[in-house]
């Protein structure tokens, strides 16, 4: 089968041969079967090229005519003639080399091309968009001759794309360099940039000398944006307005002109880029703060809606690529000894979730601290439901046994603090944490060995039974009586348990509901404005509550962060106070709220505003009290009468 590869290869030769771009396609049909003949054992592609094979070579050529290498077209009489576009990218690349060892060599322009030059053999772009184009992503191949459109009237620049775009950058600053040396150039723009700037004379004039004098580290420095680039695009403003006045340039007059032009357009690129490059590490910065804060464990869904401080999403002011890229740093250790800042744990759904080291120990007590009462509460229900029936259950009496019934519960309740104390780094952080010789909130390990969950939770297995046992009807306690009711109640054969029928009233609970939902929609009643906010108050509330937790267990778990009164009349006392600061103030605004503004950033200004009151500036632990009046601003409106 042909080469289309080996055919342009020839054809560049064939062009350099005759030093011209311009080939006769009868004659370089002659030549590539004599080529062909002459070379088909050392390359056995050629043999297509042998014999009558000029249907094959003009399918080879139409095939580079589509890929833009070559040009065919009419010459004189019958001629076709074919025009090799690589021959004028080596051309116009060789005066680049020639401008860089001598700046006063103008920019090749159109009108440098042979007159019969095909006008398709270049592409003409606005400088502005190709440039920046080749800035984004560069392809150095000897392919296209780019006709650059500059601004103003300014003489277009041929640019090769085997000629690096910074390379057209470097001459350009390089000419703008070379006029300000000299001296009736040099005082003048200087003294043009310091009355332009007054109160910054100093660091204009050291802007001015050090782009004359210093030229990369000036560069630079102007690529950085602010107050030199300011400087730089003022300079380029005077040299423009004090040029273009002339009638009869030259052609340094006109080269200049065109450094300009280029220089400004890439350095307003390099400013751009600048500014994003500063917005993305503000973005990532503020990425880091919020995972931060409570409840500290985020998943990959939640981190992808975080917003900034103004209720911008930060998703967009990086890209996915930076935000893998910020991830696998903060999750990837500085050395092998070390845990990395940012871990990762998986719960048994598999849903996987961020947190940083430094805030694991303190998320555990807490977590521990939330689980205490309602593990407590489903075991001593569960025991009570038992002994009613007259059952004994091995875990009331049998402490290995209690102890695989509180971890099965701390799995269903809290899988968030089952998963953290089961991960192979918990133990790895308690000892760093000894090692730093930090002050550890709690010791989670005895001997290597992670602690019994009663002792975690502060839970005692007595204390269960007795709770669970002083809920029964007092003949329950009367050996003679208890023991008659049971012969009597007793069912071994029962088939449902109470939960089982809990959980069918539950089901049954949410078919109603769905069924209202379905009724509504189908009488096409509108939502009031209670019910829309509701609705709006129920979204936020699956932003701002865990997917394993709910709004009560979190307002709880808030309150004892905040609420550090030790006595319980003291803590009810104060908890109330702070609700009814918040309730008096929701109901000044509620007129003020609809389903559409009522948004994350609205719930955060609420917070905001009721936290710095003077009552509430006296609660030391802002952060959990601010989280709290959110989650109770959400609990008010979902349950508006």
């Amino acid at each position: 089968m042909a080469s289309t590869s080996s055919i342009y290869v020839l054809l560049k030769f064939y062009a350099t041969r005759q030093n011209s771009a311009v080939i006769d396609n009868a004659e370089f049909f002659k030549y590539i079967k004599v080529y062909a003949q002459r070379h088909v054992e050392e390359q056995p592609e050629l043999i297509p090229f042998l014999g009558d094979s000029d249907a094959v070579i003009q399918k080879e050529l139409d095939e580079l005519v589509k890929k833009r290498l070559i040009i065919i077209s009419a010459g004189s009489g019958t001629k076709l003639n074919i025009t090799v576009i690589a021959f004028y990218v080596r051309r116009i690349a060789e005066r680049y080399k020639e401008i860089e060892n001598n700046v006063s060599i103008p920019f090749p322009v159109p009108s440098d091309l042979p007159k019969n030059t095909v006008s398709e053999v270049m592409q003409k772009h606005a400088a502005e968009d190709m440039l920046e184009q080749l800035l984004k992503k560069e392809d150095i191949n000897d392919k296209i001759l780019y006709a650059l459109i500059l601004p103003h009237d300014i003489p277009p620049i041929l640019f090769p794309s085997s000629v690096s775009v910074q390379t057209l950058f470097n001459i350009s600053m390089t000419k703008i360099r070379t006029m300000l040396k000299k001296e009736e150039y040099h005082d003048y723009f200087l003294k043009k940039v310091r009355i332009s700037n007054p109160g910054k004379e100093i660091a204009a004039k050291n802007f001015f000398s050090q782009f004359v004098q210093n030229p990369s580290g000036a560069i630079e420095d102007l690529k950085k944006s602010g107050d030199k680039f300011y400087f730089f695009t003022q300079l380029c403003f005077f040299i423009k307005k004090d040029f273009e006045k002339v009638k009869d340039l030259t052609q340094e007059d006109i080269g200049l002109l065109q450094a300009i032009s280029v220089s400004e357009i890439m350095m307003g690129y390099y400013k751009n880029q600048s500014q994003l490059n500063f917005q993305r590490e503000a973005a990532l910065e503020s990425l880091k703060q919020n995972l931060q804060k409570p409840p500290y464990y985020y998943s990959m869904n939640t981190i992808s809606k975080f917003t900034d401080s103004h209720g911008i999403p930060l998703y967009g002011q990086y890209t996915e690529e930076d935000l893998k890229n910020f991830l696998q740093k903060e999750t990837s250790g500085n050395t092998s000894k070390e845990l990395p800042d940012l871990l990762v744990f998986k719960i048994n759904s598999g849903k996987r979730y961020f947190i940083y080291k430094q805030k694991i120990l303190p998320l555990i007590i807490r977590l521990c601290n939330d689980a205490h009462d309602t593990v407590k509460d489903r075991i001593t229900q569960h025991w009570y439901g038992a002994l009613k029936n007259f059952e004994k259950l091995p875990e009331m009496h049998e402490q290995p046994a209690f102890e695989k019934r509180l971890e099965s519960e701390v799995n269903r309740v809290s899988p968030i603090l089952f998963s953290l104390l089961h991960s192979n780094f918990l133990i790895l952080i308690q000892y760093e944490a000894l090692n730093m010789e930090q002050t550890v909130p709690i010791n989670l390990f005895d001997n290597g060995k992670l602690l019994p969950y009663s002792e975690l939770l502060m839970i005692d297995r007595r204390e269960c039974l007795s709770n669970a046992k002083m809920m029964l009807p007092f003949w329950y306690g009367i050996p003679i009586i208890s023991w008659i009711i049971s012969v009597f109640t007793r069912k071994p054969g029962k088939k449902e348990s109470k939960a089982t029928k809990r959980n069918e009233m539950h089901i049954s609970e949410q078919k109603q509901l769905y069924e209202n939902e379905i009724l509504k929609k189908n009488t096409g009643k509108q939502l009031s404005k209670k019910e829309a906010l509701s609705k709006a108050a129920e979204k936020l509330e699956s932003e701002l509550v865990p997917s394993e937790s709910n709004l009560k267990r979190e307002l709880d778990s808030y309150r004892k962060q905040w609420n550090k009164m030790i006595t319980r009349e003291a803590n009810h006392d104060l908890t109330e106070d702070v609700n009814m600061l918040i309730r008096d103030y929701l109901r000044k605004v509620i007129k003020t709220l609809n389903a559409v503004n009522f948004t994350m950033p609205r719930i955060d200004n609420l917070a905001d505003t009721l936290v710095r009151t003077p009552n509430m500036k006296k609660i030391k632990a802002a952060e959990s009290l601010r989280m709290y009046v959110k989650l109770y601003i959400l609990f008010l409106i979902r349950n508006m009468k």
